[in-house]
């Protein structure tokens, strides 16, 4: 596919009928040769429920860390800008049906801004700027899941949401679309058990660069997490296996 043979991540599907396969609206841009990702959003520390959302339409080469700062300004400005005095009821009901659907541009390394349109809900919006308005990006922590491992062994890759997120999908093997988490502070404990987080090895423009894990982050280092490098873990030029029975991801293309 060239998922795999282009960008090196393989990609699993589902058997139509299941959620989350009908939910994948990811495509092959020939035209541009990249990937246009549905991802999923998990933010575990929020108290909204649900504390995850789905997203379609993200440009590989396009940074997480963009979206989510731009999220957050949108939820602000917005906030900020609401006026509710001399507003007859339809005009209410208009700005509450602008207001469900989140319109941001999103720059990429191609120099293009992307029109984006976030699926985000308010009251997610605004649980996710109540916790993280404070927290620069770089004191977050965003991690992916690395897959067959045994359950009681949960393990994740550290991803750099300041850089494109092609270069930090190299190598992973995803159900469909990619989840990704977010956190504040670096978890320890994952369904009971214990964490491990590997650093994700990624390459931009020939140099490796590896993702550092604050050690500040590990809130008052309890000791709990284990972190490795995964430099033996995933190769450099190797890709994971795939299904070759399952479709190409460009059979997503409508």
């Amino acid at each position: 596919s060239r998922a795999k043979n282009q960008r090196h991540v393989a990609i699993r599907y589902m058997s139509p009928g299941i959620q989350r396969h009908d939910q994948n609206k990811t495509i092959w841009a020939s035209s541009k040769s990249r990937l246009v990702w549905t991802l999923e959003l998990s933010v575990p520390e929020v108290e909204a429920k649900p504390n995850k959302w789905i997203e379609s339409g993200f440009h590989d080469v396009c940074k997480l860390g963009d979206l989510w700062s731009r999220l957050l300004d949108y939820s602000r400005n917005e906030l900020a800008g609401l006026r509710k005095d001399e507003e007859t009821g339809e005009e209410r009901a208009k700005k509450r049906h602008r207001s469900d659907v989140v319109r941001i541009q999103l720059p990429s390394d191609d120099g293009e801004e992307h029109p984006f349109r976030s699926s985000i809900s308010n009251d997610m919006l605004t649980a996710v700027r109540q916790k993280f308005e404070s927290t620069p990006i770089m004191q977050t922590t965003w991690l992916i899941r690395i897959q067959d491992m045994p359950a009681n062994k949960p393990t994740f890759c550290v991803l750099d949401p300041l850089q494109p997120l092609y270069t930090q999908l190299r190598y992973q093997t995803v159900i469909e679309f990619p989840t990704i988490y977010v956190f504040r502070k670096v978890p320890t404990i994952w369904d009971g058990h214990e964490i491990t987080i590997k650093q994700h090895l990624a390459e931009s423009s020939g140099v490796d660069q590896k993702t550092p894990l604050r050690d500040q982050d590990n809130d008052a280092g309890n000791g709990n997490v284990i972190v490795e490098n995964d430099s033996e873990l995933l190769p450099e030029n190797t890709y994971l296996p795939v299904n070759d029975n399952k479709p190409d991801v460009t059979s997503c293309i409508e």
